[in-house]
């Protein structure tokens, strides 16, 4: 799953990007610098158990990819994407708004004051603008061609959509529709998470910004950290920060939060495959099937799919091997229809 980071300059995105990922990328970098990239391993205490267990040659936790792209400032300085964050984050599965929810008069808003309500407003209508000019191009190139067809009807209805000043994720389609839509990337279909960064001052303390509220009334996600606390813990010994946090009333591990937060944003499960080869967690929507889960292993395993032996890791773990999960009856014999769960350990049997 690869997210991008955007936001207005000065937001603090890259310090964010740092406090979840570990990374130490240079903070307040401007202009034409490449995209900081970074993953951040999912812990998971399955994986950690099936390790201990099989003691396989490879371990391999779902991850996040994040991207995260600076503004131009000099061409950009009222707009929270430039041309070549544009490019990047089309590529990217979801997006996290880093929210500035801070004061400090040495570090200017390019906006003026610091407005957390005003500033999700403003990209949300930068992200449908974006997305609009795109739209009305190809409607123009297909009416040049005579081809009011199917694609240029859907594209009508999100050119509509967005000049009712709505994000296209609010937009429903049928998968038909949804097929026309997705090789344009467009921003505002994305699904959307919004971080407060905050000063360590507000930590445990009201939200007097009202972006709490605005996230409430327009029913989208929110994660409120303090940046810069949360950069400088991550940097300490991993056998430090558990007692700075405490110490601070930091609470949660800001990733653990995070991940906890994406994955039911996003609607997100892991499965697991074992051996003595390779433990791994696999990412998958909810609602996925055996045979689209085999594909997320490798295109062949779908392709040539004959069945998949399935146990959940809490029965596995119950009973305390393989072997005597399949003799209480645990293990079972599933088709490419089977909705996988959350915590399946699953075996592809196939044919290529």
């Amino acid at each position: 799953m690869k997210l991008g980071i955007i936001g207005f300059a000065r937001s603090g995105k890259t310090t964010v990007f740092n406090s979840l990922t570990g990374a130490h990328a240079e903070v307040g970098a401007f202009g034409s610098r490449d995209a900081n990239l970074a993953v951040l391993k999912v812990p998971d205490e399955r994986i950690d158990h099936l390790t201990a267990l099989y003691k396989p040659k490879k371990v391999a936790y779902a991850e996040f990819q994040f991207v995260d792209v600076a503004p131009d400032e000099a061409s950009a300085e009222e707009k929270a994407l430039s041309s070549a964050a544009l490019t990047a984050l089309r590529q990217v599965e979801a997006l996290v708004h880093v929210v500035r929810a801070f004061d400090n008069g040495n570090v200017m808003h390019p906006l003026g004051g610091v407005d957390p309500v005003r500033d999700c407003r403003a990209l949300e209508e930068e992200m449908q603008l974006e997305d609009l000019i795109i739209i009305e191009r190809r409607m123009e190139r297909l009416e040049k061609e005579h081809r009011k067809d199917h694609e240029y009807e859907v594209l009508g209805r999100c050119k509509a959509h967005i000049e009712k000043d709505e994000p296209l994720r609010l937009l429903e389609l049928n998968p038909q529709e949804e097929k026309v839509v997705s090789g344009f990337c467009f921003l505002s279909r994305k699904p959307l998470m919004l971080l407060g960064n905050y000063g360590d001052e507000r930590i445990g303390q009201d939200d007097p910004s009202g972006l709490r509220a605005y996230a409430e009334q327009t029913d989208q996600t929110l994660i409120e950290l303090c940046g810069a606390m949360e950069m400088e813990v991550c940097q300490l010994p991993e056998d430090e920060r558990a007692a700075f946090r405490e110490e601070l009333g930091l609470g949660e591990e800001s990733r653990t939060r995070f991940i906890k937060t994406a994955y039911a944003m996003l609607g997100l499960i892991s499965f697991l495959t074992t051996g003595e080869t390779e433990v791994h967690a696999w990412t998958a929507p909810k609602g996925t099937r055996a045979q689209d889960a085999a594909g997320i292993i490798h295109s062949d395993l779908a392709r040539g799919f004959i069945r998949a032996e399935v146990v959940h890791y809490d029965d596995f773990v119950a009973a305390g091997s393989m072997a005597k999960a399949k003799e209480a009856g645990h293990v079972r014999l599933e088709g490419k229809d089977y909705i996988v769960q959350d915590g399946d350990i699953i075996l592809i049997r196939f044919n290529v």
